[in-house]
């Protein structure tokens, strides 16, 4: 087959470039030490290299998120922090003010501080970073989660579920907490209550000197008694132990617009064993009457609004109209102000302690997260790195034929027609 020059000179050129092409490639993996891929012959190595990028991508994303709950819940723990020291302190206060000798002046001092550590606690309960994200609003985007009425009753507008974020393809952390369940929901199964209105009751059981809860002898001047209850408004119910030589009877009733007669009922039902009746005197007072029995009335109870009147009445001097002693909520009671303050204190403990371990675990997963994309990192590598020995060795063979052409075209290339005609 005759070959022309040009075509001599094209196959010529050809080679050359693509000598040139597969240096230039070789040079480039070593100066860089990575493979150079392509489709046509790293297809399985590409496929690889695709899938540990893309688990790499998810992986750090996972980090990120398990880093930022960690980050969160390190500044709501000052939160907690400062709330379990509000606590003691109210526990302190209750026993400094658990004192038969103070004076309503001395009470009302505890009353003022006690309204200072709501409105720490309120002010903490609203608590935001630096993005304005609420520590206490769960998932919802309000800037105060609590508010705060004319009453002095706090109301939450918050979220009643917790913010997360995804620390693994199967695992949310919380990175948040809702306000109803670290201030509205202290204690215990049908017993939890709210932090704020623990408050007000402390405060307002100061109103008293070491309430009790119980009565003394409600017969101790005579056979009859008046008894004072407060106003019912449109329908409210009405709780109370009565206690008859000893013997307790449960009374209850709804109260509908200050009509008490369905309390009397429920006080008479009981006569034959307690030797108590009782009739409506006038308005809200009770008249009870028995001969030489110890009558005395505790644990009541009634849903009126915290802001009222809750208190009862007593007047022993039948007809007097001044009270002789004052029957309070049982809510109001030393005891119960001392359980709810107690639990309080309880309640934040176990709250921070819950943000303890969510953080420890978030912590975890930065760990693992941590040592997964260091073996991702390697496995990459493996992938992309270039054996150096044998890319020097196919460079080295490729200058040589490069070297080779070379001269084998330059010595081509100088002869003329009569060097071949001999």
């Amino acid at each position: 087959m005759t070959i022309s020059t040009s075509g001599f000179y094209q196959k010529n050129i050809d080679l050359f470039s693509r000598l040139n092409n597969e240096v230039s490639d070789l040079q480039v993996q070593v100066s860089t030490g990575k493979k150079s891929l392509s489709l046509k012959h790293d297809i399985q190595d590409i496929s690889l290299l695709n899938a540990s990028e893309e688990h790499k991508l998810e992986i750090t994303q996972f980090k990120s998120n398990a880093e930022q709950i960690v980050s969160d819940l390190e500044r709501i723990d000052i939160s907690f922090e400062q709330l379990q020291n509000a606590s003691v302190r109210l526990k302190e206060m209750h026993i400094e003010s658990s004192n038969g000798f103070l004076t309503s002046e001395e009470r009302k001092l505890f009353q003022i501080e006690i309204a200072g550590i709501k409105e720490e606690i309120l002010s903490i309960a609203n608590g935001q970073d630096a993005l304005g994200n609420g520590y206490f609003s769960g998932t919802s985007v309000v800037a105060k989660p609590f508010e705060i009425n004319n009453l002095g009753e706090v109301n939450y507008v918050g979220s009643a579920v917790n913010k997360t974020l995804q620390v693994s393809r199967s695992s949310d952390l919380r990175q948040n907490f809702s306000g109803r369940e670290v201030f509205l929901s202290a204690g215990s199964g049908n017993e939890k209550f709210s932090i704020f209105e623990a408050l007000d009751e402390f405060s307002r059981s100061l109103d008293h000197n070491m309430p009790s809860g119980v009565s003394s002898n409600l017969l101790s001047n005579g056979a009859a008694v008046d008894v004072v209850l407060p106003a019912s408004g449109q329908m409210n119910e009405y709780k109370f132990d009565l206690s008859a030589n000893g013997a307790l009877y449960n009374i209850k009733a709804h109260v509908y617009g200050n009509d008490f007669n369905g309390l009397v009922a429920a006080i008479n039902a009981h006569t034959s064993a307690s030797g108590i009746t009782a009739v409506v005197s006038s308005a809200n007072k009770i008249r009870l009457s028995g001969n030489g029995i110890d009558l005395k009335i505790s644990n009541f109870v009634t849903d009126l609004p915290n802001t009222t009147d809750q208190s009862i009445g007593v007047q022993k001097t039948v007809g007097s109209n001044t009270n002789d002693e004052i029957i309070l909520p049982v809510s109001l009671s030393n005891l119960a102000v001392q359980n709810k303050l107690h639990n309080v204190f309880e309640h934040f403990i176990s709250k921070r302690t819950e943000l303890g371990v969510a953080s420890s675990t978030a912590q975890n997963f930065v760990n693992s997260t941590q040592n997964t994309l260091v073996d991702l990192s390697e496995d990459i590598s493996k992938i992309e790195d270039a054996d150096m020995a044998e890319l020097l060795t196919k460079l080295q063979e490729l200058l040589t034929n490069k070297e080779a052409a070379q001269a084998t075209f330059s010595r081509l290339s100088s002869k003329n027609l009569f060097d071949f005609m001999g």
